[in-house]
């Protein structure tokens, strides 16, 4: 009886009519906002992706050149950012950015001991192959765990140290790398300093880096051969680990 005590004398169209009027603009602004929060938010969202995109793209650093360093454990960042430091010294400022800068690229390839190292080194042969796809890198740094575990992929894929191409069939790889200790230019290399190097002691650090050894891409009959840019960077790559061979700077500009 509620109902009809509160209705006594309304029209039909005023009981029957389920529209709410929105009688001020406060009201329909919150009525819009309603229905168009979850859209608004949504490009807002991707509007501030966007921008982190833009930023990344404009102010991350340019490497001049990047080196791929394959090993069989990780190397602490510490350990990296000297081997950068080092090899910058003999490198070019090939971008013209008015600084030298040397990324190296670590990719784990060791241990198989169980199925999260095995995805492990999927993920880094997925890298190394993509990378290599690219040309993002022409010198390579490795030790001897890391490279047997690659070593059927890379038929071809290194040149000899006199220069000349190492055919896809042929494993003589000995003949298509030098060891680190053979490079002048990084004679007393180490690194300390860092929370990270708590057990990697200069001692330590110049004792696995007497292990590496270093090669550097083949030019001839690669995918790359005939790009001039790409073949730039090639040939910049050759002069800057035979100036690392030969512990020579290079000549100011």
């Amino acid at each position: 009886m509620a109902r009809e005590r509160y209705l006594v004398g309304a029209g039909e169209d005023t009981i029957h009519t389920g529209v709410i009027e929105l009688k001020t603009a406060r009201d329909k602004r919150k009525n819009w906002w309603h229905y168009h929060k979850v859209h608004v938010l949504v490009i807002l969202l991707l509007l501030g992706v966007a921008a982190s995109l833009v930023y990344t793209v404009v102010t991350r650093e340019r490497p001049d050149y990047t080196i791929g360093v394959l090993t069989s454990y990780k190397l602490p960042e510490e350990v990296l950012e000297a081997m950068e430091e080092r090899v910058a010294q003999y490198a070019g400022d090939r971008n013209g950015d008015g600084e030298v800068l040397v990324r190296m690229d670590n990719y784990v390839m060791g241990g198989t001991n169980s199925a999260a190292d095995y995805q492990a080194i999927q993920a880094a042969y997925t890298r190394f192959a993509g990378d290599a796809a690219m040309n993002t890198s022409m010198i390579f740094i490795h030790d001897e765990d890391a490279f047997q575990t690659m070593e059927s992929s890379l038929g071809g894929f290194f040149q000899y140290n006199n220069g000349s191409a190492m055919p896809e069939e042929a494993k003589d790889f000995e003949n298509a790398m030098r060891p680190w200790e053979d490079f002048k230019g990084l004679e007393g290399f180490t690194a300390e300093g860092g929370d990270m190097l708590s057990q990697w002691t200069p001692e330590i650090v110049a004792e696995l880096c007497g292990r590496l050894r270093i090669s550097i891409r083949t030019a001839e009959g690669s995918g790359f051969a005939k790009d001039e840019k790409v073949m730039a960077y090639y040939q910049d790559s050759v002069d800057l680990l035979d100036r690392l061979y030969r512990g020579e700077l290079p000549e100011s500009p």
